[in-house]
């Protein structure tokens, strides 16, 4: 940055500014740090600044400028350093700035300047004193004849004492105003740049004494000789970078029982002679790397009572000196190999009251401990469980087992991995969690895990939730038959080495396009034997290395959505089964990738394919979990609801029924509403996978109808309105799993108030649930009557029941089966007729005769003539007493040329002879002319009178030379190179320092092939030099087409 002219830093949270910060500024004209926390400026600071022009040090905490503060800066025109807190300016800090022209001191607390600081300012136009603490004693009289004699400077300059002096301006006072007693001290006029003792520590000796000053930071400035600091038991939690670097004299720092969770990489840089660090009964859980490099002088280390999870092997790099180290009372549970080797002056050693995992990783530990008896604590194993409270120093090295080798064995880098999941069992790095009847996935699973085994659980939907991302090594995960539901966007990200994923057996339902993202490695993917109809554009995009894809046993859906797929299918050509359509009908079993792309079609505008993640339905407004599609006029209720909807408004719509399976998979929902629509039934189970449901408001629609079991399952349900319906009858039992009610709206039904309700009444009796607004409308004997207050006694069974009543939840009573059918009763008020012998139909309507079973093909319609007999009135085109004549159309056709005539329905086609086209084959196609030259990459079009040929260009192949060959097939590259195809040629791309055309020339030899190589002045006609290593002789490689052991002269005939 040496070029940097102009440097704004205000306005931020500076508190520190290190010395030589600006040292490479030489350029720089205009620095504002203004509007900071600045307390102190280290001396020289300005120094490498020749051509500073303008400083802005305004709305700081500086309370001293110094003899060295400002020095080197004779440039300087512009010197703002009002609103701080400056009570001393040093009699040499402003000499040498004779170019000054602005200077603002106001809003400080000085109380004395020394004589003639300004005298040297010949270009001073702004001079600012005001707001000071001026004492106006004989010291200050020079500043009242300075500013007489400049009268446009430090206006309202003022006394602040004495007292009879106070508010007076500076200037209009005389020589013999200012007094001093006899009793005050003449000023210095010099100011200590340091710091003095941070409040409200004490200093002495070079000791800075905070202990138990409840302070919550490490002090940013301390005198400068400072050789220690105490600054146990108080509330400080970080050391910051560079936090002791000015204090190059500091030999023992007391930070313990505060704390401390983080401290800097370079907090302790630079305290080359510090000998005592002690940090014991902090939070500290990582010590960074490098954070105790460079205290070569340390000898006592001071780590234990933290919470301490690892050690690196090169924490302890630079402390050569160091005698005591205490780590006893943390958190390690493996140390790696080397980690005490830099200690060569280690005399005590403290490692008890660790979890250490006494496994082959460390087996080290206990030698090294043998062979140096430094540890005094008495370290012990924690686990595994054999080796439980035995002392390390004692153990042999057989008993030191590689049962969790791969858990410890990367401890030297702070990555100790967890253990193996509890119900799991792990082998080498082989995790199996299967058949565990997991509801999840456990959150714990070891980082070296390379196959992850989680077949036969109960997993439901996979979230991405970063787990995989967290598992590096992983190569393979088995999820088969886990009753996995869907996969959520990203649930894969960053498991990069994944190459094998088995899902198959498992309930997914679709396959969205960022499904697998981050799985570029992934080899092998199972979708066998799912639910899966749709495939999502791009879906499989992220898989680049994908050779096997088994979607087998998928009830695909092959409408227009799908067509991508098929075409995706043919251009991969991957391994494994192929999977089929399921629906719809006519292609039913039909493989995939042979359906023509114009047989993907759509039946309805509204037939969707994948819906995906994020998804709202059509028409309806989604916020978070809340889904609204009130008054959009639905027919129906929307495929793909999110599955976390927590309130769902179908309400003033059109739907006349509840399809349970577009509501099941909702298991968070709490609030539904239906009303205002046009339902009639509510069926057996239909909200049964709702648990959480709390309100359900099916008020205002035409219901007449509810099955004993419609309302199974909500033992959560508070609230249920079915006000203003068409509600006769209510089956015993309809309400028994409302566990949770205690509003029922019932009010405005047509209540048929007999035995059969008699329970019901009971029923809102017992726990007033029903505010006393449903009333009876028959018999007439109980019309207008409550449910709520009247008797049980007097819902009796008198009469029959109207069929009109009974029909409306059993429509047999409606007696829609004609000519003597029995009608048999099915759930949502469904029927099916059973006809007497001689009738059919939905309804028994229609008498079998000569026309049943519609005996007319090809769409023909078939008429009944009398004595039995009937006659087929054909579609145009078809001809024969039952329309199976196809009219041969091809009869006069006009075709020339020798084509063939194809027949179609009222029409034909003609298949034109090689040569010729058009609509009937009139017209000859003109070869190898401007207008149809197909010929590409330059090649020669020849034309054969019926057909054309190609004559390509070297390097280009197929019927129209659009094919580049690949002249990599036999390329001869040495070395690992990297064939590149061209045109009729090929590139090697060298590896590492390999040079050569074909790569074969080593670095050394290409640095010496000249003087060297006796491939200098080698022979090979039709290949390259090859000289083998140990060799002092050279062979020819042959290219493809050439073979001869010495010089690949003989050409081979294919």
């Amino acid at each position: 940055m040496t070029n940097l002219r102009i440097l704004q830093l205000m306005e931020n949270e500076i508190h520190t500014i290190e010395r030589g910060a600006f040292q490479d500024l030489l350029a720089l004209e205009r620095l504002r740090i203004n509007n900071n926390r600045l307390r102190h400026l280290p001396d020289g600071l300005f120094g490498n600044m020749p051509n500073l022009l303008r400083l802005d040090l305004s709305h700081n905490q500086l309370e001293i400028v110094g003899r060295k503060t400002l020095r080197g800066v004779t440039t300087l025109k512009n010197l703002q350093l009002d609103n701080n807190q400056i009570t001393c300016i040093d009699e040499l800090a402003l000499r040498g700035l004779s170019n000054l022209e602005i200077l603002t001191l106001n809003n400080n607390n000085l109380t004395s300047l020394a004589k003639d600081i300004f005298e040297d300012m010949y270009w001073l136009r702004t001079l600012r004193l005001s707001d000071n603490n001026l004492i106006c004693d004989c010291h200050l009289a020079w500043l009242a004849r300075w500013l007489r004699r400049y009268p446009r400077l430090a206006l309202y300059t003022r006394c602040f004492s004495p007292h009879h002096l106070k508010g007076q301006n500076v200037a209009d006072l005389h020589d013999q105003e200012f007094k001093c007693s006899g009793l005050v001290e003449r000023p210095t006029g010099e100011c200590l740049s340091e710091p003095q003792c941070p409040h409200p520590c004490r200093c002495a000796d070079g000791i800075v004494d905070c202990q138990e000053k409840a302070l919550t930071k490490v002090p940013d400035h301390l005198p400068e000789g400072t050789t220690e600091l105490r600054l146990e038991q108080n509330q400080v939690t970080e050391i910051s970078a560079k936090a002791f670097f000015p204090y190059k004299r500091m030999s023992r720092i007391d930070l313990s029982k505060n704390q401390i969770t983080k401290i800097a990489a370079d907090a302790f840089q630079g305290l080359t002679s510090l000998t005592s660090l002690v940090l014991y009964g902090n939070k500290i859980k990582d010590l960074p790397a490098g954070v105790f490099y460079g205290l070569t002088s340390l000898q006592l280390l001071l780590l234990n009572a933290n919470e301490i999870s690892c050690i690196r092997r090169d924490t302890f790099k630079d402390l050569h000196s160091l005698n005591l180290l205490s780590l006893y009372d943390n958190n390690i549970q493996s140390l790696a190999n080397g980690t005490f080797d830099f200690l060569k002056s280690i005399q005590t050693l403290h490692l008890a009251r660790n979890p250490f995992i006494c496994d082959c990783n460390l087996r080290w530990l206990a030698e090294y401990l043998h062979r140096n008896p430094i540890e005094t604590s008495g370290a012990r194993c924690d686990t595994p469980k054999r080796m439980q409270r035995r002392r390390i120093e004692a153990l042999k090295d057989e008993k030191f087992k590689c049962v969790e080798e791969y858990r410890t064995r990367l401890a030297g880098e702070c990555l100790i991995d967890n253990a193996c999941p509890n119900g799991c069992s792990c082998e080498g790095t082989i995790v199996d969690c299967s058949g565990r009847s997991l509801k999840e996935i456990p959150k714990d699973i070891p980082m070296y895990t390379t196959e992850l085994l989680l077949s036969d659980n109960d997993l439901g939907r996979l979230k991405s939730d970063g787990l995989f991302g967290r598992l590096p090594n992983l190569q393979k995960l088995d999820l088969r038959r886990s009753k996995i539901t869907g996969i959520e966007e990203n649930t894969f990200e960053g498991c990069s080495r994944l190459s094998e994923l088995l899902l198959s057996e498992n309930k997914i339902h679709e396959v969205h396009n960022k499904m697998f993202a981050g799985l570029g490695n992934l080899k092998t993917l199972s979708l066998y034997d799912n639910q899966i109809t749709c495939v999502m554009p791009g879906s499989f995009d992220a898989l680049t290395s994908l050779h096997s894809l088994n979607l087998l046993y998928n009830p695909f859906n092959c409408n227009c959505h799908l067509a991508w797929f098929a075409e995706w299918l043919r251009k991969r050509n991957l391994s494994s089964g192929s999977p089929r359509c399921y629906s719809p009908p006519r292609v039913k079993d039909v493989q995939i990738y042979e359906l023509p792309h114009h047989e993907f079609k759509c039946t309805s505008e509204s037939e969707q394919g994948c819906l995906g993640d994020n998804y709202c339905p059509p028409k309806c407004t989604c916020t978070g979990t809340v889904v609204r599609c009130s008054r959009v006029r639905l027919k129906e209720i929307p495929r793909g609801i999110p599955a976390e909807t927590s309130e769902l408004y179908l309400d003033v719509n059109e739907i006349p029924v509840i399809h349970g399976n577009r509501l099941s998979h909702l298991k968070s929902l709490t609030r539904l509403d239906l009303s205002n629509n046009q339902i009639q039934v509510l069926s057996n189970f239909t909200f049964a996978n709702l648990s959480k449901l709390s309100t359900l408001i099916i008020s205002y629609n035409k219901l007449q109808c509810i099955e004993r079991d419609a309302l199974a399952g909500l033992t959560s349900l508070r609230i249920i309105s079915l006000h203003g319906n068409d509600i006769s009858m209510v089956p015993e039992g309809a309400f028994a799993d409302l566990q949770s009610i205690t509003h029922l709206a019932v009010g405005a039904n047509p209540f048929y108030c007999d035995c059969s309700l008699k329970w019901l009444a009971d029923w809102v009796k017992r726990d007033y649930v029903e505010p006393g607004t449903a009333r009876c409308a028959e018999p007439h004997n109980m019309r207008d009557k409550l449910l709520l207050t009247t008797p049980a006694s007097a819902f009796v069974c008198k009469g029959h029941i109207s069929y009109e009543i009974l029909s409306k939840c059993n429509a047999c009573y409606s007696f829609p089966c004609a000519n003597s059918g029995t009608c048999e009763a099915l759930p949502q008020r469904k029927y099916v007729c059973r006809c007497a012998p001689g009738f059919h139909g939905q309804s028994c309507q229609h008498m079998i005769d000569a026309c049943f079973g519609n005996p007319c093909r090809n769409g023909g319609t078939c008429k009944v003539m009398e004595e039995g007999r009937f006659s087929c009135h054909c579609p145009p085109g078809y001809t024969g007493d039952r329309c199976e004549t196809d009219i041969n159309d091809c009869l006069n056709n006009k075709c020339e040329n020798n084509a063939t005539c194809v027949d179609l329905i009222q029409s034909y086609e003609c298949h034109c002879q090689p040569g010729f086209m058009g609509e009937y084959c009139e017209t000859k196609i003109p070869f190898c002319t401007l207008e149809y030259n197909p010929c590409q990459n330059g090649a020669h079009c020849v034309n054969i009178i019926t057909d054309y040929k190609c004559e390509c260009l070297p390097g280009y192949s197929g019927e129209n030379c659009s094919v580049n060959v690949d002249d990599c097939v036999n390329n001869i590259c040495q070395n690992g190179a990297t064939c590149i195809d061209g045109v009729n040629d090929y590139v090697c791309k060298c590896p590492g320092d390999l040079t050569g055309k074909y790569c074969e020339i080593a670095p050394m030899v290409a640095m010496l092939y000249p003087q060297t190589s006796p491939c200098q002045h080698h022979d090979c006609k039709n290949g390259i030099c090859f000289q083998p290593m140990g060799s002092n002789d050279y062979v020819c490689k042959c290219a493809p087409g050439y073979s001869g052991k010495v010089q690949c002269s003989l050409h081979i005939l294919i």
